[in-house]
């Protein structure tokens, strides 16, 4: 028995909803990626090209269903940073052009939402909220048990 098991990292595409025959709610999550390579002669990144010269992009699709497919829906839009994990399904298809084309579709797929710092500007994503001035600093202990029996170094509560 094996178990393949895909994860891509990567900047959304525009969410795609859709409806299946039955009513069902579905949003297409797609992420591409694009292997870079530093010329060593002229010390800049470029795109790996397959034999012909054509830019290699490995796309991978995610698709979510009813509830999940309504709160990613609000939740990821174009330029936000994913990771989806799943199933890998090769998916073999001809475009536009004719030439013959795959993407992996990722099946029983999980999704997380990878927070940045602001860039400023409209570059879509998830946006960390600014930190209330009524908040210790991170890593600041909050409530230190007195006399915990271990040196005082230890709370008495879970700090989960």
């Amino acid at each position: 028995m094996s178990k393949a098991v895909f994860s891509i990292e990567g900047f959304a595409a525009e969410p795609k909803p859709r409806t299946s025959q039955n009513g069902k709610r579905m949003l297409d999550i797609s992420v591409a990626h694009t292997e870079r390579r530093r010329n060593k002669q002229s010390g800049e990144w470029e795109n790996v090209t397959d034999r012909d010269g054509n830019e290699v992009t490995l796309w991978a699709r995610a698709t979510f269903f009813d509830e999940q497919a309504d709160l990613l829906a609000r939740e990821v839009s174009k330029g936000t940073l994913v990771r989806i994990e799943g199933m890998p399904r090769l998916n073999v298809y001809t475009d536009n052009a004719g030439a013959a084309k795959a993407s992996i579709d990722v099946q029983f797929a999980s999704i997380s939402i990878i927070p940045r710092a602001s860039q400023g500007g409209s570059g879509g994503g998830y946006q960390a909220p600014p930190a209330q001035q009524s908040q210790q600093s991170w890593g600041a202990p909050q409530n230190v048990a007195q006399n915990s029996g271990f040196g005082d170094s230890f709370a008495d509560t879970s700090p989960f």
